[in-house]
């Protein structure tokens, strides 16, 4: 039977974040995973406000996927943030970006057969790979990490832990600026076309992928993909 990929996630202590915030937060999140649909998603949902869930357009492309909404959410900018950016440009002193990221997502990533799929609700839907994300998602509430993968076969999941452990600590570690470098390398941009989404210049975009540790994850992200294609 057919493999699926399905993501579940939660916005981390959405409690508390400001109603007006949070409001446009999960709006722009709704848009954002809408975008996806053209090229990553199958589907997607919104529920209960601060969860998530999808299935990739391919168990190969789950971990790629999971990574561009984790980098989504934390380059997230919120308004009160871009105004403090826009004052400092007027004021002639042009921020470096290394900003705090102000969000976080708790993703799990389940691989496996399905019962059925209701594609327009998700969440009601049924089989192995909702299982295992749901019940990952569930016990990553009870850890700092931030990632995890679960699949029914024991050798992958063997296979593959070090690598999301890894991807883990190193994502825990971006700023916002780093976070939507990696959001758009992730995406198949090249860097031309990211200094000139940024007005910035390519040896500042190298910089950037330097300490976001681009090439690092980049191999992690092609190790996957080889791996779950075989």
């Amino acid at each position: 039977m057919t493999k699926h990929a399905i993501i579940t996630g939660d916005i981390v202590a959405s409690r508390n974040i400001a109603p007006l915030q949070k409001e446009k937060l999960y709006s722009d999140i709704d848009a954002f995973l809408r975008s996806l649909k053209k090229k990553w998603l199958l589907e997607y949902e919104t529920y209960r406000g601060d969860s998530i869930q999808c299935e990739a357009r391919s168990p190969e492309l789950s971990l790629r996927v999971a990574l561009i909404i984790r980098s989504y959410v934390m380059g997230y900018t919120p308004d009160e943030m871009k105004k403090k950016i826009l004052r400092s440009q007027k004021k002639g002193a042009v921020p470096k970006g290394y900003f705090n990221v102000a969000f976080d997502i708790r993703l799990a990533i389940g691989i496996g057969e399905v019962d059925f799929i209701k594609r327009k609700k998700l969440s009601s839907s049924d089989g192995i790979a909702f299982q295992l994300s749901g019940e990952a998602l569930d016990n990553l509430k009870e850890e700092p990490r931030r990632l995890v993968f679960k699949s029914a076969d024991q050798t992958l999941n063997i296979d593959i832990e070090p690598l999301i452990y890894l991807l883990d600590a190193l994502t825990q570690k971006w700023t916002q600026n780093q976070a939507v470098l990696v959001l758009n390398k992730l995406q198949d941009k090249k860097d031309e076309e990211i200094a000139k989404l940024f007005k910035i210049s390519i040896s500042a975009v190298n910089q950037r992928k330097r300490t976001a540790q681009w090439t690092a994850i980049e191999k992690a992200v092609t190790y996957f993909e080889t791996k779950l294609k075989k």
